[in-house]
């Protein structure tokens, strides 16, 4: 049998979309391959992201020391746990009208999120943080004694005794010095990237012990 016009013409068609299947086929493979490799750097983001991070401590001689096993050394030392209460606290009670909003935001930070919300409340919600930028406040913080009372797997906590030195920009005359006592409980948590101490404070309490003021 002869092949007719007709059915030349019928299998002409029927090989054109045969070649559009054939490509509609090749997509799919490479949209899978695609999908493959995307979710591999996905996961290889993810565990890189949780790895805890590479530790160089600083003794208390300011000595370099590389941590060499992780699991075994992830702990937070006390001279890592003194170092971090003592710059939270001036961050937190060393109020400076030029810098109180970064200083507060860098102190929120390294807080809890349960004690984060009731500083915020406390600090930013009840306009306090405004009050003091418009006073014009600048405080030095000086501390003069560090201790870490107890210490736990989970938490630890600190007392620090200091000097609190407060005076205004543009009165000379105003001068405000304060010994003070802060307690600390810090939450001791994986490091990471954005807390590479390893710990958060969960609680902060304050006492006045003596009020250095010169009377004049």
């Amino acid at each position: 049998m002869t092949e007719t016009a007709f059915s030349k013409i019928k299998r002409h068609y029927f090989e054109a979309f045969g070649d559009l299947e054939e490509e509609n086929r090749f997509l799919r493979k490479l949209a899978f391959f695609q999908g493959g490799i995307i979710l591999f750097f996905l996961i290889f983001l993810f565990m890189l992201a949780k790895r805890t991070p590479f530790v160089v401590r600083v003794s208390e001689v300011a000595g370099a020391q590389t941590v060499q096993d992780l699991k075994q050394n992830n702990a937070p030392t006390a001279h890592e746990m003194i170092g971090f209460a003592k710059r939270f606290t001036a961050r937190y009670t060393g109020y400076n009208s030029y810098t109180l909003k970064r200083d507060m935001a860098e102190a929120l930070n390294q807080m809890t999120g349960r004690f984060q919300k009731e500083a915020r409340r406390k600090i930013v919600d009840s306009g306090f943080l405004d009050k003091v930028i418009q006073a014009g406040i600048d405080t030095q913080v000086e501390f003069k004694e560090a201790k870490v009372e107890r210490d736990s797997g989970e938490a630890a906590v600190l007392s620090l005794v200091g000097v609190r030195r407060v005076s205004k920009y543009g009165a000379a005359d105003f001068n405000q010095q304060i010994l003070f006592r802060a307690d600390l409980v810090l939450k001791k948590v994986s490091r990471t990237e954005s807390v590479p101490e390893g710990v958060l404070v969960d609680q902060y309490t304050e006492i006045l012990l003596n009020d250095l003021t010169e009377r004049k």
